[in-house]
């Protein structure tokens, strides 16, 4: 290839991206007028449908911003919050024979979307021997299926609590009436007697979201 020819080519590619570049900043700027006209009058956003609702929304806001509830019923997911608490009473002593249980059911609305799992100790007590130190562990068993988690209970160190949760590295998809089982049992065959409450609340964030052909999926997940 001449150098000619090798020249030609650069400057080909160099228009190719400054008219990228051109079309980008075009979307930007009509995106910006979008949402400035919205700002200044108000009463635009008055919506005779939620398709018109979602559209109008889409060009007033950045991406980022959308909100994942607007559209139609089989599209929207919402933020959602369950819990479950189990309770060894006031100076419990732990063993891998004491087993306490609890579970939560997402209801027949929505399926949920599990993201991540924080525990909460009583507040008087967080630092006793009995809550965050004490020699626990736990397992998360979906009840239609049987299936866990993970392979064996992890210890209960592992869950983040307040503003640090678990974040799961891939979403869990749990069915509308399922059940979600956790079964927290000492982790030591010595028995240990600890102080303080033993009062524990796991909470499981996550999505609700409306799911379309649901056989489907269930065939997949139970065969």
């Amino acid at each position: 290839m001449s150098y000619k020819d090798d020249r030609l080519n650069q400057i080909e590619a160099e228009i190719s991206k400054l008219t990228n570049l051109k079309r980008n900043l075009r979307q930007r700027e009509q995106d910006i007028k979008a949402r400035e006209k919205y700002m200044s009058d108000p009463s635009q956003f008055q919506f005779n449908s939620v398709k018109q609702l979602k559209s109008d929304l889409g060009s007033a806001l950045a991406p980022h911003m959308m909100p994942v509830n607007v559209g139609a019923l089989n599209e929207v997911a919402w933020p959602f919050y369950f819990q479950a608490s189990v309770d060894f009473g006031v100076n419990p002593t732990f063993s891998s024979n004491n087993h306490m249980k609890g579970f939560f059911q997402v209801d027949q609305e929505a399926a949920f979307l599990l993201m991540s799992i924080s525990v909460m100790y009583d507040v008087d007590s967080t630092n006793a021997s009995a809550c965050r130190k004490a020699p626990l562990q736990v397992d998360f068993i979906d009840r239609q299926s049987s299936r866990r988690f993970n392979s064996e209970p992890v210890p209960i160190q592992m869950i983040g609590d307040n503003s640090t949760p678990l974040i799961l590295p891939t979403p869990m998809l749990i069915m509308p009436n399922a059940v979600l089982d956790l079964d927290v049992s000492g982790i030591n065959t010595t028995p240990q007697a600890k102080t303080g409450c033993g009062l524990i609340q796991f909470s499981f964030f996550g999505y609700r979201t409306r799911i379309e052909n649901a056989n489907k999926v269930l065939s997949t997940i139970f065969g």
